[in-house]
């Protein structure tokens, strides 16, 4: 296995560390920050490697090419790897974007609560499933990546429900994915329990290192905690699974602070604002 192993992953990893190294800088997020026209966001994005899938300065057609360039970037990626390799991705990856459409076809139905439960564990299931086809240590880092991403969704999904939304605390649980790595049900329970959104720090404390005082600072401490965990598996064995997984989902995030910028900019928003939407800049 380990002789066959750096053959089969070698193009791959050469091929994502490369990719990595353009991931977008501060200057590039400074530049969009500063654009006061349409033409201004077209121009900075132009020079990035997003900039061929943009056709138009159109806030509609900005965020097309960057889900085309994402499309783009994941079948390059997935192309040589495994029938189990690319189930796994593309659960994870793809498999969350048809859960949230579904999601969408459902919410008015009176039973939706109940459906999205459903829908959620039968998702994690699949995709644990998935991810215990792996070898050994792939299965181990996806795990760890996976786990971090949905310890950040369950965390901000509890704090919008309770202390913004003001669910009744018995009902939120029900909203919980059945996955993460500091996640479960107890210490859930605990952060219901929770009068004031800073003490989330001392239940959490291999995520939180910062003080938090408001929404914000918690969403861009989960963000900080699920990159750095993403990091992690750019160290040490060279050939790893891990490493275009990593990729996509660094990718994602950088697509994501770019809609935030762009979506802040047509609707005016004050600078301030959109640096606030920002993560892991």
């Amino acid at each position: 296995m380990w002789v066959t192993r750096p053959l089969k992953f070698s193009y791959t990893n050469a091929m994502c560390r490369a990719i990595k190294s353009t991931l977008l800088g501060k200057s590039t997020f400074e530049q969009l920050l500063t654009a006061t026209t349409a033409g201004d966001i077209l121009v900075a994005i132009k020079n990035t490697p997003y900039g061929k899938f943009i056709k138009s300065a159109l806030e509609k057609s900005m965020s097309k090419g960057l889900d085309a360039y994402f499309q783009y970037l994941y079948e390059k990626v997935t192309d040589k790897l495994s029938k189990k390799e690319k189930e796994a991705f593309f659960l994870f990856f793809m498999g969350r974007k048809e859960l949230r459409e579904k999601k969408k076809k459902l919410k008015n139905r009176k039973d939706a609560r109940k459906l999205f439960s459903k829908l959620d564990k039968e998702y994690v299931e699949s995709l644990k499933k998935a991810i215990n086809n792996l070898d050994r240590e792939d299965r181990k880092d996806l795990k760890i990546i996976a786990g971090s991403y949905f310890d950040l969704i369950n965390i901000i999904t509890a704090v919008r429900l309770k202390f913004i939304y003001k669910f009744d605390e018995n009902s939120i649980p029900d909203f919980i994915i059945p996955f993460g790595n500091e996640i479960n049900d107890k210490n859930i329970k605990k952060l219901l329990e929770l009068d004031k959104l800073s003490n989330i720090t001392y239940l959490f404390p291999k995520i939180f290192k910062n003080p938090i005082k408001d929404f914000t600072d918690l969403r861009k401490e989960l963000y900080r905690y699920h990159i750095n965990t993403i990091n992690k598996v750019w160290f040490g064995y060279p050939f790893k699974l891990s490493i275009p997984f990593a990729l996509l989902r660094l990718k994602e995030i950088e697509i994501k602070n770019l809609k935030a910028c762009i979506e802040g900019i047509y609707f005016g928003l004050p600078e301030k604002e959109i640096k606030r939407m920002l993560v892991g800049v």
